[in-house]
């Protein structure tokens, strides 16, 4: 007795067993490689009806009676695609109309679908025989390939003889359409040998054996002059919808990854035509290079074996920030631990047996994505970043399927990306390949569905290695430029210049004060007590900028002091501006009147210093370490104060505030009170600035500042009318450092956005710039600060 398979095995080896379309035309076009294809392959879709419209034909005529036979026709001629070849449309059109009754209709569109539809795929390969046909081609599990691989393997050889081996992948072209036409020939036949199969008759016997279908190549045509060897496969009565889009997308998805396209200079890649209804469908074979050039980060690095054992070596570089790349290289002892043999008490050996591979992958920050010259613009770069983003996996310069799918998350970068801090080594920002070889890493081999690697301990090596690699030392070193680049702009960021500054302004405040004593006789007591609230705000200063030269290693507390200390100077700018103020109102009054205008002069200062007082209050929930807990508390409290402190500058400014909460109940947030104060100053602080900068630019600018108050989750709007951020700089106003600010302003150092963004996260939320375009054409007025209503 012998295993006897019955003909819906065949059935499930290929219309189950194939996972995808995409997947059966990858099989087809292997095979072209195969047989040594020597001018690449060609794909041809000749569409005239697609799937669904031929679907819903059937259905409607399961129902139909013969007076709604001119319905069904003319619904049949109406979706016929209009890109299809005349000569298709006239055959299928003319068989439909020739119709008279239903039974008739039934069987000349079915001929003419099965005509009309059709995926070739022509090669000028080695052809195959006859006999090639009978003992080879219709042997399922057919072993001469694997034989050729062993054989390869045995003797040392590096290059494989073929990609596939398992001698099932023909049986993809069941997985398109229902019927098949092989015709093929070598250079010593004279005639094509045909083969055509009816899948549909696999169905039919389902249980019996599957050699009761007769299947028997015959002698076809003689072989044009021009034609030396080769086959020409016709796929018929399509299984799927082949819309252009539909070819676009496998183009975009597969075909374009199929070749290793990271090769610029190697061998000539397999040529690999598309072409629709007669069109050629254009496809990118290569990842733009000067793209790669211009990455963010790079990862390159290769795994070795030898007689000491395995070695793995990675460099990483970074152009974001200065220093060189760095260097790593793991030995035998690095590497059991990092492939996580010893955690699954597997042996070492998949390390040796694993066998040499080697990496080169490039990651984008989006946020800082630019136009790239001999690219386009920096929409043109994002679109490139989208559409090769993925870690392919290549196997002798061809994919590995799914590795590299959009959305295909094979080393697990996404969920550790999730959770990590600092830089999203994601797919999505990633754009790579791996490649291995048939011959040097003979423990890894595809699935016989083709959706990825079989699972094994050369597999897990591979995949652990690389994870490690990517999510743990890429990761770690990106992080640590950042650290040293922010490092090295806080040190160039002399926090004694800040007190020189403070200094400055303490004189002039002081020369304003003795001034006034000489010219006038007032209120000492006033004097004093602005003298006094300087010198107050000089030791704040001073005490934050020591505390900011202690503890420049801890984030959160370095944002807060980072944020005090800029604080602190708007304040002294405030407090000079209104001494000054009030001597320039004082020295233009006419002495005649001195006493009355003095006094009403007096009057406004000591309304001005209850402002700065107000101001100088702010303060308090920055610096008492008692208050710096995360409490649930109405954001609106917070924001009204805040905003009131500020009710003189706005009248100053001529800024119109425009406050609305979409309800009366509290907006409650999970906040720490100082990190909120923070944020808003740093954004009215802003705000006020670009708003006097537009007026001066445009005399009859009203500047305006409105802030929302929104709920579930609590959030807070504040936007204004004025210049705007342009869309190109969304991202990069948040890093440490930047501003377009003149240097002569006495302005913040680019520390503002980024110490509020800070604050925003450390709070569990985030800052954001919004509504593109609400104000100006391609910039943000914007920020939202959204907030966690309570505790996770």
């Amino acid at each position: 007795m012998a295993f006897e398979v019955a003909a819906r095995t065949i059935l499930h080896l290929g219309v189950d067993l194939i996972s995808s379309d995409a997947v059966a035309i990858y099989e087809l076009i292997k095979n072209a490689v195969d047989a040594r294809s020597k001018d690449g392959v060609e794909v041809e879709f000749n569409i005239v009806l697609l799937a669904d419209a031929y679907e819903s034909f059937l259905a409607d005529a399961m129902q139909a009676t013969l007076s709604d036979v001119p319905t069904l026709k003319q619904n049949l001629l109406r979706g016929l695609v209009s890109t299809a070849s005349s000569a298709l449309r006239n055959d299928f059109q003319g068989k439909v109309t020739s119709a008279r009754t239903l039974a008739q209709l039934l069987d000349v569109t079915a001929e003419a679908y099965r005509n009309g539809n059709q995926i070739i795929v022509r090669d000028n390969g080695h052809g195959m025989s006859a006999i090639d046909l009978r003992d080879i081609y219709l042997k399922i599990g057919t072993t001469h390939r694997a034989d050729a691989i062993r054989q390869a393997l045995h003797t040392g050889s590096t290059k494989t003889p073929y990609l596939g081996e398992k001698g099932v992948g023909r049986l993809s072209a069941m997985r398109l359409g229902r019927h098949l036409r092989v015709e093929t020939a070598t250079e010593e036949d004279s005639h094509f040998n045909i083969l055509d199969i009816d899948w549909t008759a696999f169905e039919k016997a389902y249980d019996k054996p599957a050699s009761s279908i007769p299947l028997r190549p015959v002698r076809g045509r003689r072989k044009p002059g021009d034609f030396s060897s080769g086959t020409i496969i016709t796929i018929s009565d399509l299984r799927s919808s082949w819309t252009l889009a539909a070819v676009n997308q496998l183009i975009v998805n597969q075909i374009t990854r199929m070749t290793d396209p990271f090769s610029w200079t190697e061998r000539r890649r397999f040529r690999i035509r598309i072409r629709y209804n007669g069109e050629t469908v254009e496809h990118t074979r290569t990842v733009v290079k000067e793209l790669l050039a211009n990455a963010h980060g790079r990862c390159i690095g290769s795994f070795e074996t030898g007689p000491r054992g395995s070695k793995l070596k990675v460099e990483y570089s970074t152009s974001l920030y200065e220093g060189g790349p760095l260097q790593e290289e793991f030995d035998f002892t690095d590497l059991s631990s990092m492939s996580g043999l010893r955690k699954y008490g597997e042996s070492t050996a998949a390390l040796k047996n694993l066998g040499p591979f080697d990496f080169e992958l490039y990651w984008f920050n989006r946020q800082r994505l630019r136009a790239v010259e001999g690219i386009g613009d920096r929409n043109t770069v994002r679109t490139l970043v989208n559409a090769w983003a993925g870690i392919n996996l290549f196997r002798d310069g061809y994919r590995v399927m799914p590795y590299g799918d959009p959305g295909d998350d094979w080393l697990g970068l996404d969920l550790q990306a999730l959770s990590s801090s600092g830089y999203k080594l994601n797919t999505k920002q990633l754009i790579g390949r791996i490649r291995i070889g048939r011959l040097t890493n003979p423990g890894l081999l595809d699935q016989t569905n083709r959706q990825g690697l079989v699972d094994c301990a050369e597999k897990r090596v591979l995949v652990n290695l690389m994870h490690k690699v990517i999510s743990d030392r890429w990761h770690d070193y990106l992080n640590e430029a950042l650290r040293v680049q922010k490092q090295a702009n806080i040190n160039e960021f002399d926090a004694r210049q800040a007190i020189a500054q403070v200094d400055a302004l303490e004189e002039r405040t002081r020369t304003t004060i003795r001034q006034i004593r000489r010219d006038f006789k007032g209120d000492g007591a006033l004097l004093q007590q602005v003298t006094e609230a300087f010198k107050e705000l000089k030791e704040a200063h001073e005490r934050a900028v020591d505390r900011i030269d202690s503890m420049e290693l801890e984030k959160e507390r370095l944002t807060q002091l980072a944020g005090i200390g800029l604080m602190i100077e708007v304040i002294a700018h405030e407090l000079t501006r209104t001494t000054e103020s009030t001597q320039g109102t004082l020295k233009a009054i006419d002495r005649s009147s001195v006493d009355s205008e003095t006094a009403a002069a007096f009057r406004v200062l000591d309304q001005q210093m209850k402002i700065i007082h107000r101001r100088l209050r702010i303060l308090e929930p920055l610096t008492i370490p008692s208050r710096q807990r995360r409490v649930q508390r109405d954001v609106w409290e917070i924001v009204d104060y805040v905003l009131d402190s500020h009710a003189a500058q706005f009248e100053r400014h001529s800024i119109k505030l425009d406050v609305t909460k979409k309800s009366r109940e509290p907006v409650i947030a999970l906040l720490i009170e100082g990190h909120i104060v923070q944020i808003l100053e740093n954004l009215i602080v802003n705000s006020v600035y670009w708003l006097d900068l537009y007026k001066e630019e445009h005399s009859r600018f009203e500047p305006k500042i409105t802030i929302q108050m929104l709920d579930n989750p609590p959030r807070m709007r504040l936007s204004d009318n004025g210049p705007g951020i342009p869309a190109g700089r969304a991202q990069i106003v948040f890093e440490p450092f930047f501003s377009t600010k003149p240097t002569a302003a006495n302005r913040r150092s680019g520390l503002g956005l980024f110490v509020a963004r800070q604050n925003a996260e450390l709070l569990g939320g985030s800052l954001e710039l919004i509504d593109e375009g609400s104000e100006h054409e391609g910039r943000f007025n914007a920020f939202e600060l959204e907030l966690r209503k309570e505790f996770k």
